[in-house]
Parts: C-alpha cells; sequence; structure tokens
C-alpha cells in the first residue's frame, strides 16, 4: 500500500515542477508534508495552503480527512470519479494517496502526483465536442454498471477527478477546456438547463460566475462549464477549496455560526486575497444560494484560487449553482444560527464581510428582486413547463 508522494506543479513551467512530499501513516492516520528545498528558492513559489502549508522549510502534521492535506484531496476524485477509476484500473487503488495517483493532472487546479521525486506524467484530455454521442451512451453505461468499451471509459477517466457524485468529464475545443456534465436518469429535472439557468441569473449580480452553456444533442443535453483554472490546456492557477481552508474532520453547531461559515471565508478574504471586495461577492452567492434553495452549498463547493500571471490569491468564480430544496438548511454556516437559511441569519454577520447592515440588507432586497422573477427568466433559457412546476415545490418563498 502506498505511503507516500511527491507533489508537483503543473503550469509554471512547460512540464510540471516538483513542490513536495506528502506521506500518510496508514496506522495512526496522520499525513505529513514537506516543501522540497528547490522549490522553497523559487521566485515564484507560493503556500498550497497559507494557513495549514505556510511557505517555509518544516514539516507539517494532520489528522485532517486521515492524514491527506486538503491542498492535495482538492484534486482528487470524489464519488463518481472513484466509480471511474476503480471500473478502469485493474490494480485498484486502497487508499486515498493511491487514489490521486491514479487520477493525477485530471483534477481541478494545478496539482500532480507521482511517485517518482524528479518527474511526473499529467493526463490531459484529448476528447472534443464530437465525442459527445459516445460519451452520453458511455455516461449511461458507467451509470447502469454495464460493460463498455475502454476507450469510451478512459473519456470519462478526465473528469474523475473533479469533485461530485454527477457524470462529467474534460472536453477540449478551440483551445478552450470544459467541464462537460450530464443529467442522470433519476434526476429530478433536467439538471443540465437548470444549473445553466441558475449560473446565468446568479451573473445578472456582481458577481464572478463561470460560464456555461447547454449542448443540445440528439441522446441528451449537456452543460459546458468552462475551466476557469486552465489556460490554452494548461492550468493557470492553484485551487484551494472552503473544506480544505476549513479542515475540520468533525463539524458541530457552534463552528457553523464560526469557522465552518461563509463568515469565516470572508475573512480568510481579508487576510489573504488580494482584492477585499471579493467579500461582497461572497455574500451576493450566499444571499442568492439561501433564497434560491441552493442548499447543497457544502465546503467543496466554494474556493480561492492562486493565480500564476499575478501572483494573487482571488475568489473563485461560482460554480455547482442550482435550487436543490427548501429544507433551509445549508451546507455551511449562515450566520450566528448556523445553517439556517433565514433573512435574520443572513443579516446577523453582515461585519464580517465588512458590510454595514443597512449595506448588506439592501444588497438582500436587490437579490430578492431578481429571484421572484425567477420563472420568467427560466421559460427564456430553455427550461420546460414541467421542471418549473416541479421546481415551484424546491424554490422557498421568502
Amino acid at each position: 500500500m502506498t505511503s507516500k508522494a511527491f507533489v508537483f506543479i503543473d503550469g509554471l513551467e512547460d512540464k510540471p515542477i516538483p513542490c513536495g512530499v506528502t506521506q500518510i501513516d496508514e496506522h495512526s492516520r496522520v499525513g505529513r508534508f514537506r516543501y522540497g528545498q528547490s522549490y522553497l528558492k523559487r521566485p515564484d513559489a507560493f503556500p498550497l495552503d497559507p494557513i495549514h502549508l505556510p511557505l517555509n522549510d518544516g514539516q507539517f502534521r494532520t489528522d485532517f480527512n486521515k492524514g491527506l492535506f486538503g491542498a492535495l484531496s482538492d484534486a482528487g476524485a470524489d464519488s463518481w470519479g472513484e466509480k471511474v477509476i476503480l471500473s478502469l484500473h485493474s490494480t485498484k487503488p486502497n487508499n486515498r494517496l493511491e487514489f490521486l495517483l491514479a487520477g493525477s493532472g485530471m483534477g481541478v487546479g494545478s496539482l500532480v502526483f507521482s511517485l517518482s521525486s524528479s518527474s511526473s506524467k499529467p493526463k490531459y484530455s484529448k476528447n472534443t465536442l464530437g465525442d459527445i454521442p459516445m460519451l452520453l451512451k458511455a455516461k449511461d453505461a458507467i451509470l447502469a454498471d454495464k460493460e463498455i468499451p475502454d476507450e469510451a471509459k478512459k473519456a470519462f477517466e478526465f473528469g474523475s477527478s473533479m469533485g461530485g457524485a454527477r457524470p462529467k468529464t474534460i472536453i477540449q475545443d478551440s483551445g478552450l477546456s470544459y467541464l462537460a456534465k450530464f443529467n442522470r436518469p433519476d434526476d429530478l429535472y433536467n439538471v443540465v438547463k437548470v444549473e445553466n439557468a441558475t449560473m446565468l441569473m446568479l451573473d445578472e449580480l456582481p458577481c464572478n460566475v463561470a460560464k456555461t452553456n447547454v449542448l443540445n444533442a440528439q441522446s441528451g443535453d449537456v452543460l459546458l462549464v468552462e475551466r476557469f483554472d486552465m489556460n490554452n490546456g494548461k492550468p493557470c492557477c492553484h485551487f484551494l477549496s472552503a473544506n480544505s481552508i476549513f479542515s475540520r474532520n468533525k463539524v458541530s453547531n457552534a463552528s457553523m455560526s464560526a469557522e465552518y461559515s461563509y463568515g469565516y471565508l470572508a475573512e480568510f478574504i481579508m487576510n489573504y486575497v488580494v482584492e477585499p471586495a471579493d467579500a461582497y461577492d461572497l455574500f451576493y452567492r450566499m444571499v442568492f444560494n439561501v433564497l434560491f434553495g441552493n442548499t447543497d452549498d457544502h465546503s467543496r463547493n466554494h474556493a480561492m484560487l492562486y493565480d500564476f500571471t499575478t501572483k494573487h490569491w482571488r475568489l473563485s468564480p461560482a460554480y455547482d449553482v442550482l435550487p436543490i430544496n427548501h429544507s433551509k438548511q445549508h451546507g455551511i454556516g449562515i450566520g450566528e444560527h448556523g445553517r439556517e437559511g433565514s433573512l435574520k441569519n443572513l443579516l446577523s454577520q453582515s461585519k464580517r464581510f465588512g458590510l454595514k447592515p443597512f449595506k448588506a440588507k439592501k444588497i438582500i432586497d436587490e437579490v430578492k428582486q431578481l429571484t421572484i422573477e425567477w420563472e420568467t427568466y427560466f421559460k427564456r433559457h430553455n427550461v420546460g413547463e414541467g421542471d418549473i412546476e416541479r421546481l415551484k415545490h424546491i424554490i422557498p418563498s421568502f
């Protein structure tokens, strides 16, 4: 069983450059990481995580995530990706480190993993728009646990480390890289069309939102999300999720109002991000998620990016935004009343975002005026009448 791997960064040079080494003790589930001396001497060196992995020559230790630092696991597979990896590899990964190695170079961000200290082999997707019909058939077969050709399975390998439970892969077109997301047979509504409409709606607000569009293929719809972590087929930034920033194995009700919350992310922005106004953007997103029932706003659906060109941290564009249910119980804390999605809770910690209460209330009113028009907006973006009726029972009323 693999207990040690070398970490590389792709995008700083033509080939991935060595960054450090990570080790995991499977018995104690304690992980360690150390930056390489050659990396520390580079003028373009940056911390993979400014809180938990600051840029120095010390050895860092964690018991988070069974010993795998969050900044590393962000590049790894989630439930869909693990399913694909297990179906592709005759030698099955036995632990988190082996899953990272199996999906190396195919995840979000810039990290690549290798058993060698001197070289790594990142994998780049060759899928194109012309492969969509094959991908749709392969997606259905994988979900149904049916036998499919290896080449079809391998086409999905490139989405295996993008996180989440939904079928996805990477597609290249005209120098741009897209995350292609697919519907599932058990979806309550056409998720592809609804997510596209929701993202376009959020983009009406002063928020940085990932660009999306829908490809209508004969055998199904596909959501194309332009990758903000890639430029001309190469990584252009490092990705650090909110889950990694929080780095908590257990989440209590108390932490939902303190360090496992939107407010904590806003404070991260104030301390590490070059543009403090990103905290306002985050507040807009939080309000939109509450008013629109996006209760799947968990810690992997928020992130910070370290841009290789500007050499600064920024809040990532919004992604994975769509109505889920009207439970008003959110993935991370909203305010003093934890994850409760209420107008009172939205206002309760506005100061953590650098907002005075009157300004926060003005933002809430602005978002509310947008979201009450959702039916008209969704019809304009080709969401069907049946789906709109179903969404009426999902989107909360305020």
